[in-house]
């Protein structure tokens, strides 16, 4: 065989091996993170999680209170300061 064809081939082998381990090891990582992903949502309904979410709900509702508390105190306080009777209060919800 001709000493050019052998380093053709040298060369096109050098290129094509690195090619193929890469996209080889992009489909193994795509396969992983897709099954990873799988897995995250098969796990999102534990009990863990559902407790969770309702701690979160009632941190919301603590929080909406405290706000309605805030905007109450806003108004008021420059009513205080000028020495005008108080507006109604809003009521209590538990």
């Amino acid at each position: 065989m001709d000493p050019a064809v052998l380093k053709l081939f040298g060369v096109m082998m050098a290129i094509m091996i690195p090619i193929a381990l890469g996209g080889g090891v992009f489909v193994l990582i795509a396969s992983f993170e897709k099954t990873r992903r799988g897995r995250s949502t098969e796990s999102a309904n534990t009990p863990e999680q559902l407790g969770r979410s309702d701690i979160l709900e009632r941190i919301q509702a603590q929080l909406q209170q405290l706000e309605e508390r805030l905007d109450f105190m806003e108004r008021v306080l420059p009513a205080l300061r000028e020495g005008k009777p108080l507006p109604e209060t809003p009521p209590r919800s538990r």
